[in-house]
């Protein structure tokens, strides 16, 4: 007798081909669910253009099955790019829980998974519906390192202050965010700092599972560049751009180049003229994914990427498929996606620093093909079993609490 397929719901707020990091990742995972069971994805009204554009490219695309949410107009006039996105969020997630229900009633979902926003202390309206609920996976519980603060700048230090508030109150006060914990049959996390930050009594149903997702094998390219460190990403403070810089100076035959933009470039070009250095910083503002991706293959010999506490950097594992060895911080996601590369342990101010330029000497000794090899592992085919096996697991768990007389709990 063959297996009923599996019918699943899954909240995508983020969802959209061609993107990075969690829009990438709602995409990519939304396209595995559909490989593994009949399939409805919640996400917000404004991706439909690009999902729809994708699906036309892709084996599965008559699942999954996409239903598209937003908040009217006059109900988001105030929100602009990131300016007022978690309050926005939380809203949405209203409405997404009103159609999910409409669904639930005309589908008996098995499964709902809550894929993005992926932030654990924020707390998801899905675990509210009928069917065993996965939360992830998430991300949000990175400590912020102190000692490192003083390359943060004054905004840097300020904005640090306002996330351990947020965390903590997300942590102990906010309701919606210890009912998704609970109500959970499984919690995945992005990274082993996240599943600590989890109440211990929750530790037990939590699972460390990167989202990143690579759709296609790793792009074979000749080593020819030399002595060329590459960063790619927002310009955050907290993004560790100018550990990058103060490391630069201690590294006198290299350059760096700065792909990205955003509201610290002011502060790192002000470092590097201060570090005498700036002749030496290639500040490449924003470019497409495809010219980073080239950059990546073709103008850099290791990828530098100090952040004080990315959650699952996707340009990570983009530039382990290109071949480039990768330098981070033993913070957060990236150390469980450089595998046994190089992750810097970080210590004071200047000692990170001297340790960061330590390892971008010792990188770019490395094997590519090495780096390639642990990009393998991050291709979307290699991990459908991996994801089909915590969807079983998940299903498992709530066999006793659906069964009981009591309920779900």
């Amino acid at each position: 007798m063959t297996r009923r397929r599996r019918s699943l719901l899954a909240f995508a707020y983020a969802c959209e081909p061609g993107k990075g990091s969690e829009p990438a990742a709602g995409w990519a995972w939304t396209r595995i669910l559909g490989q593994l069971g009949d399939t409805w994805v919640i996400t917000r009204a404004n991706n439909r253009e690009s999902v729809e554009r994708g699906l036309a490219d892709v084996a599965e695309q008559d699942r999954p099955r996409f239903v598209y949410v937003d908040l009217p107009i006059w109900a988001r006039f105030w929100k602009r790019g990131q300016r007022g996105i978690r309050l926005y969020y939380l809203l949405w997630q209203v409405a997404a829980f009103l159609e999910a229900r409409r669904l639930e009633r005309e589908h008996n979902f098995d499964l709902v998974v809550h894929l993005t926003l992926a932030n654990a202390w924020l707390g998801s309206t899905a675990c509210f519906l009928k069917a065993p609920f996965i939360y992830g996976p998430v991300g949000g519980g990175v400590k912020t390192r102190w000692r490192l603060v003083g390359a943060l700048g004054l905004r840097g230090a300020l904005y640090e202050v306002g996330r351990v508030v947020a965390r903590s109150g997300g942590r102990y006060l906010n309701p919606l965010s210890r009912a998704s914990m609970r109500r959970a049959s499984l919690i995945l996390t992005l990274n082993h700092d996240t599943r600590m930050w989890l109440p211990r009594r929750f530790h037990q149903k939590a699972i460390v599972c990167p989202n990143v997702l690579l759709d296609a094998a790793p792009v074979r390219t000749r080593d020819t560049a030399r002595d060329v460190m590459l960063y790619g990403g927002r310009l955050l403070p907290w993004k560790g751009v100018s550990l990058a810089i103060r490391a630069l100076s201690l590294l006198p035959a290299w350059r760096l180049i700065v792909c990205g933009t955003g509201p610290d470039l002011i502060r790192l070009e002000k470092l590097a003229d201060r570090l005498n250095v700036r002749h030496r910083v290639d500040f490449r503002g924003w470019v497409a994914r495809t010219e980073l991706h080239r950059t990546m293959r073709e103008d850099a010999s290791v990828f530098i990427f100090p952040s004080l506490h990315d959650d699952s950097p996707w340009t990570v594992v983009e530039a382990l498929a290109a071949g480039l060895p990768v330098v981070c911080l033993d913070i957060g996601g990236p150390p469980a996606l450089v595998g046994c590369h190089t992750a810097v342990q970080s210590a004071s101010l200047a000692v990170t620093v001297a340790r960061i330029a330590s390892g971008v000497l010792t990188a770019s000794r490395a094997d590519r093909g090495a780096q390639r090899s642990r990009a393998d592992a991050f291709l979307l085919q290699s991990r459908c079993a991996e994801i089909e096996g915590l969807l079983e697991q998940a299903l498992i768990s709530s066999t006793p609490p659906a069964t009981s007389s009591q309920g779900r709990s």
